[in-house]
């Protein structure tokens, strides 16, 4: 009789140890799509509306203050801009002040800098800094 240690040493019974070629690969790609989805959960639970938008504005910014050496006083925006600009400040719990300046414009303050709303801009428009 064979011992369980010469068995298994030899190979013979090794295949019995083994599943099936193909389960092994479905299995890898049932993880591996769990994997996938846990991931995509993630970047969106950590992923802000509206970052895209206020990465627009920090550029705008930063041309600003490297061209006078301070952050300027007024950035005009178009609506899809001013829209998630209030949404990442609502997602981040940051202070939401509306306001209309004088000329009767919409505007919210974002950083040192006031975000102005101007409707007859294209939706995704991002003027360059000014001030008054």
């Amino acid at each position: 009789m064979i011992s369980r240690r010469e068995l298994l040493a030899t190979g013979v019974g090794s295949g019995a140890l083994m599943p099936p070629e193909g389960t092994q690969q479905e299995t890898d790609a049932a993880y591996l799509s769990r994997i996938l989805e846990e991931l995509r959960g993630i970047r969106k639970a950590v992923s802000f509306q509206g970052a895209q938008a206020v990465a627009q504005l920090r550029l705008a910014q930063r041309t600003f203050l490297k061209n006078t050496g301070r952050f300027p006083e007024f950035v005009d925006v178009g609506f899809d801009i001013y829209e998630s600009v209030v949404d990442w400040l609502i997602t981040v719990q940051q202070p939401v002040t509306i306001n209309r300046i004088a000329d009767g414009r919409y505007s919210v303050a974002l950083f040192a800098t006031t975000i102005v709303l101007r409707p007859d801009f294209p939706d995704n428009y991002v003027g360059q800094g000014y001030d008054k």
